[in-house]
């Protein structure tokens, strides 16, 4: 999705949140922006600096800002992204990147050619706040779907609160979803009036509604019902103006190993695309579960079982435990797992995997995912059948839409502590490789594409929200 339109350049600023699944897909973003004649400046931290370098090298047009990160006593000394956070600290990462109002409300004052509009991270919802006090228009970059996001505004307002254990019916949405009390607290409860800072996050998520409008990394295809909600409610919760972008995606060139994505690797990405080429085509199950959730042992020792069983080849990145998790209770692998695996497994140690290299490559046949809506969209538009495993937060959300709703993924486990069953979990694993659930795979795959192309509803709603930000500069 491009554009060469000589028409004047309008200057944006872009904030992500530092987390490899907020930061990768509003960068592919930025990415688009600057094909459009847009000026962008990108704020980051310095130690996510490096994520942003390799957009910098490719658009001169991009411009980094770099703000000292402010520093909270309760995330350890030297990180700088949720990457290397357990996800109990989450909310205060969101706390802290809110004390860059001030610093970022200095560097605007003095520009001679400000930005005419802030996008953000909906995590970053005080920086609505900050576009009301500049006089300028905030739009909200969503990292989730456009479902999740009506369910999280929802919770924002109490209406969903339940004092039992009986399933939540969302009926203030379209299809009136269904989940278990279980799946919702993690996203309540972490902005509930608990304290303080719960308080301040929940004011946060609010503010994301009175913004100038909100772009999806999803495509009208996957989410008609929800799109169209979103743009006609009435009930406080909706938005001015909504566009559905993705997806948001780079063209993966296997030559240039995909360095730009996500930081390095534990492995080299020749080294894994050798791999694979030796591989036949879809014989391969890709499992990796994001760049936050690291397995408790149990879960593990029922994993590796279950990959054995099923007889299928694997490739398995298994995430290292990050601070505040207990010391070797996490990502152990069996005694001689690897060894009985020799020659249909490859194991990923630690560290960034080039996700999107590899489930574009035609020996991987299906992907477990955790359901962060980055990778359930890499998944879905690379054309693999995905395994459905979400872990915390709206990924149950998610899977419930792929799993339930579009019956496009198969579900095998959900949380970070119930122990699958590793025979049923094989079976699992080898039915994804069967012809009736690649059919659906490549169907909704082809829509994701046709989408993205000139003429397709992403396409055309890039073009009107290029288009509205040109007119703010006049």
């Amino acid at each position: 999705m491009s554009s060469s339109s000589s028409s004047s350049s309008a200057h944006i600023l872009i904030f992500p949140y530092p987390a490899q699944g907020h930061m990768i897909p509003i960068l592919d973003f930025a990415h688009q922006l600057s094909l459009h004649n847009l000026t962008i400046t990108v704020l980051v931290t310095p130690k996510n600096l490096p994520i942003l370098e390799p957009l910098l090298s490719k658009n001169p047009s991009i411009k980094p800002l770099e703000l000292p990160f402010p520093g909270n006593l309760k995330i350890p000394k030297g990180i700088e992204n949720a990457k290397d956070l357990s996800p109990a600290l989450i909310p205060d990462m969101m706390i802290t990147m809110s004390k860059l109002y001030d610093p970022l409300l200095k560097w605007f004052k003095p520009q001679t050619s400000p930005p005419v509009a802030i996008i953000s991270d909906f995590f970053l919802g005080w920086t609505q706040n900050l576009a009301c006090e500049l006089n300028i228009p905030r739009i909200v970059f969503s990292t989730t779907c456009a479902m999740a996001l009506s369910i999280i505004d929802l919770l924002q307002t109490g209406v969903l609160h339940s004092t039992n254990d009986d399933p939540i019916s969302i009926h203030q949405i379209p299809n009136s979803p269904t989940f278990p009390r279980w799946h919702i607290p993690s996203l309540r409860d972490s902005f509930s009036d608990r304290n303080e800072d719960s308080v301040t996050n929940r004011k946060n998520l609010l503010a994301n509604v009175r913004s100038w409008g909100v772009v999806f990394n999803s495509f009208t295809e996957l989410e008609t019902v929800y799109l169209d909600f979103m743009k006609k409610r009435t009930d406080g919760l909706g938005y001015k103006r909504v566009w559905a972008v993705g997806p948001l995606f780079p063209n993966v060139d296997p030559t240039a190993k995909d360095k730009d994505r996500g930081g390095p690797s534990s492995v080299s990405p020749g080294k894994i695309l050798s791999w694979l080429d030796k591989c036949p085509k879809n014989s391969v199950v890709f499992v990796c579960f994001g760049s936050q959730a690291a397995l408790p042992n149990k879960q593990m020792e029922a994993l590796a079982a279950g990959l054995e069983c099923s007889k299928v080849r694997f490739l398995w990145c298994v995430k290292e435990p990050t601070e505040g998790l207990a010391k070797g209770a996490y990502s152990a692998l069996p005694a001689g797992f690897e060894e009985r695996t020799a020659g249909r497994g490859m194991v990923i140690r630690g560290g960034w995997v080039p996700q999107l290299l590899i489930l574009r490559h035609p020996s991987v046949g299906s992907f477990m995912t955790h359901c962060g809506w980055n990778s359930t969209l890499e998944g879905l538009t690379s054309g693999v059948v995905l395994l459905a495993w979400p872990m915390m937060a709206e990924q149950f959300l998610n899977a419930n839409l792929i799993v339930d709703q579009l019956k496009v993924a198969i579900r095998v486990c959900e949380g970070n502590e119930l122990v699958p069953d590793s025979v049923k979990l094989g079976e699992l694993v080898a039915e994804s490789f069967s012809e009736r659930w690649r059919v659906r795979a490549q169907k909704l795959y082809k829509a994701a594409n046709a989408a993205a192309q000139q003429g397709g509803t992403s396409f055309k709603d890039l073009q009107s929200l290029v288009k509205d930000l040109r007119g703010l500069n006049k």
